[in-house]
């Protein structure tokens, strides 16, 4: 189960920002001076009706451009991101949380160049955390693997299949849904070994699971640990959550992933692996979804990848990452709103489609160096990987 990791590009550094003023000078220029030139400012304004007031993710997609271009994206005023720069050929994807007084959310994306268009998709409140009572699935062969699949099309509301990690502080993850897998790693590189030590894998008490890495001093050095359901449960189809809070840090490498159940027999990465987070830990702002598969023109495997950059800190704070998961379709989602999706024509020439028709596993896992490379004199440990529950809905 050894993923093999292609690094991102350098992503366009984000601010948080109060608003957006223009200042002006009440100095005179001196008859010397040069002339000062402003850009022109190009504003694009969408508006969204929303069920009630409240706090909503919203989703905002830039497209490619032919020209360099700087743009601030705000909401209604508020809080926005400044300064992302676009292009020549780039495009962005910026996630912004914001309160909603009334049932109009307008989102502004102001240009200093060209007009750029833009894409809102829809603005949606954070989901409850209250744990939903789940609907049981039969079990599939005579192993007694649960892995249901579901249909093709359909809303996926039905829970099949879920972990609120209740349990006594020191337990470990419940055995009927995981097992500790040793393989893994974030790549060439990677320093961390998985343990089924309870030290690194372990409920804390208050409905939390923690996967803890530790630091370079620890026996054996950087211990960790990857859990999966491998062999326990499955599925084919439907949408897939976790909340989970992520570690910061040089050379941390979080992730909640799949795994197709015939990986091993059909050899990585020909069964297929979809990524629904990624997080780097020296990226606090951005989260991460991959594919991998069959591909010729990349030595890595990864046939495809989204990002997103969110306005405030997504590492140490509980987010639900979550995938959706159709015959020829898989749509990354943040707190419960699309940010990318991938089907096979957005694969490159020479990428297989290997996503449908057959069962994948979840695992969860926490590692240290890699192709995030490797930790530094700043990087805090033990780093703790703190997840709320998971959920499969069919």
């Amino acid at each position: 189960m050894r993923r093999y990791r292609l690094a991102a590009g350098a992503l366009a550094a984000l601010a948080v920002v109060a608003g957006i003023a223009a200042a002006a000078s009440s100095s005179a220029l001196s008859a010397s001076a040069p002339a000062v030139v402003h850009p022109k400012v190009h504003t694009k304004t969408r508006d969204i009706h929303v069920s009630a007031p409240g706090t909503y993710e919203i989703i905002v997609t830039l497209p490619a451009t032919t020209v360099t271009e700087k743009v601030t994206v705000e909401v209604a005023g508020g809080p926005g991101v400044s300064g992302a720069v676009l292009g020549p050929g780039a495009g962005d994807t910026l996630s912004l949380s914001e309160k909603v007084k009334h049932h109009t959310l307008s989102v502004h994306v102001l240009s200093y160049g060209p007009n750029v268009p833009f894409k809102v998709a829809e603005a949606l409140e954070p989901k409850t955390t209250t744990p939903p009572v789940v609907t049981p699935v039969g079990a599939s062969g005579t192993t007694g693997v649960t892995s249901p699949t579901a249909p093709a099309t359909g809303s996926y509301n039905t829970l099949v299949w879920s972990d609120e990690f209740s349990g006594p502080a020191g337990s470990p993850p419940n055995p009927a849904n995981w097992s500790f897998d040793s393989g893994g790693g974030c790549g060439p590189g990677t320093l961390s070994t998985n343990t089924s030590n309870v030290a690194n894998a372990q409920l804390d008490g208050n409905g939390h699971l923690a996967i803890t890495a530790t630091g370079p001093n620890s026996n054996p050095p950087y211990s960790t640990a990857q859990l999966d359901t491998d062999g326990l449960f499955s599925f084919t189809y439907g949408r897939i959550e976790a909340r989970i809070a992520v570690a910061s840090g040089e050379g941390i490498c979080s992730a909640f992933w799949l795994l197709a159940d015939d990986g091993e027999q059909v050899g990585w990465p020909n069964g297929g692996e979809i990524d629904v987070m990624e997080a780097i830990g020296d990226l606090p702002y951005q989260t991460n979804g991959f594919l991998h598969g069959p591909v010729t023109t990349n030595a890595n495997d990864q046939q495809w990848n989204g990002v997103v950059n969110s306005v405030t800190p997504l590492a140490g704070t509980y987010e639900t990452y979550g995938l959706i998961w159709k015959p020829n379709s898989l749509t990354w989602t943040l707190n419960g709103v699309p940010f990318a999706t991938a089907t096979p024509q957005t694969l490159v020439p020479t990428a297989s489609w290997v996503f449908n028709g057959h069962p994948f596993h979840i695992l969860l896992d926490e590692a240290v160096g890699g192709w995030p490379g490797n930790p530094n004199a700043s990087t805090v440990f033990p780093a703790v990987m703190s997840v709320d529950w998971v959920r499969v809905y069919q």
